[in-house]
């Protein structure tokens, strides 16, 4: 009788320990591991046992943390004393998240939870890495010289931003690079903005915007990629005015019509996340914002007449 009093208490209550096979895994791809489960001193019931994929983000010294996803491990059992348990684990990553930077950092917790007692928890942490068609496209961009920002990752208003600066070739035209990326069933589709110095080229400073998108044949070679993306860079840098905001929305809009290939919001690398922090600053912060947060599916909806529609707006600037 005084074991299943502090049983319930928490103490010699049954515990589980989630065994990680690898801790850090592709965005898209499945991770895996085992469940130990261990009876304490008495029977218990349990309810069931899931596992929540925490996403923390800490941004301009703000730190919120929101569950991207509940998975369900098993319904309710009975574990006696000492009785010991291995349940397989598997999850695929949905393939809109961002992926770990400085200030994304993720964590499953796994709940045990024990019916009329304390729920044991378990915490592991995990590394989202890129998707190996971008990571080929931030190796091309480091071919070039460029070195990604220690801010990079950071969650906007369209997703995750990725920004990199020159060090060689670029070095003194170019200020930085950004650029927001989604997967697609053919390739990849990046949103990229060039900041280009006052003074390069005879410019004011400018903010040069482009859409272009790489086939997966495409991304094979790191080599070529980098080459085209040098391209690219030129091309925006030689020819601005074909790639300020206002005066490239025409060819973006019958692009947008002709490509069909369904480049909405959920495509989006960190397109899940910026659903679940809806509410919350994405460019800056607020502390209780959460609480007004919109659901996932409902901003997704909102988002799907087109691919960041709002990345090219903008008012004309003077050269």
């Amino acid at each position: 009788m005084f074991r299943k009093f502090l049983s319930k208490l928490g103490i010699g209550s049954a515990n589980i320990n989630l065994v990680l096979h690898h801790s850090q895994v592709r965005l898209g791809e499945t991770i895996s591991g085992e469940f130990f489960i261990e009876g304490g001193t008495v029977e218990q019931h349990i309810n069931k046992i899931d596992v929540e994929l925490r996403l923390t983000l800490n941004q301009n010294g703000q730190v919120q943390t929101k569950t991207v996803a509940t998975i369900p491990v098993a319904s309710a059992f009975v574990i006696q004393a000492g009785e010991k348990k291995v349940l397989p684990f598997t999850y695929e990553l949905p393939k809109t998240l961002p992926v770990s930077r400085h200030g994304i950092h993720y964590t499953f917790v796994t709940r045990l939870d024990i019916a009329g007692g304390v729920d044991h928890l378990d915490e592991d942490v995990v590394q989202i890495l890129p998707p190996l068609p971008l990571e080929k496209i931030f190796a091309a961009f480091e071919k070039l010289g460029f070195r990604e920002k220690a801010t990079s990752g950071a969650l906007k208003t369209y997703g995750q931003e990725f920004e990199w600066f020159p060090t060689e070739q670029f070095k003194n035209i170019v200020q930085e690079v950004e650029f927001f990326a989604s997967l697609e069933e053919e390739g990849v589709r990046l949103l990229l903005e060039v900041d280009v110095y006052a003074g390069a080229f005879g410019l004011q400073e400018k903010e040069l915007k482009r859409e272009i998108f790489f086939s997966y044949t495409e991304l094979n070679d790191v080599s070529i990629l980098a080459d085209s993306l040098r391209e690219i860079i030129q091309e925006m840098i030689e020819q601005p005015h074909q790639y300020t905001a206002s005066s490239y929305m025409t060819h973006y809009a019958h692009a947008h019509h002709s490509h069909g290939r369904g480049h909405g919001m959920m495509g989006a690398i960190g397109g899940f996340a910026t659903g679940l922090f809806a509410g919350m600053l994405v460019e800056e912060l607020v502390g209780d914002a959460i609480e007004e947060a919109l659901g996932f599916d409902e901003e997704a909806s909102e988002e799907e007449e087109g691919f960041f529609d709002d990345f090219f707006g903008g008012e004309d600037e003077e050269f």
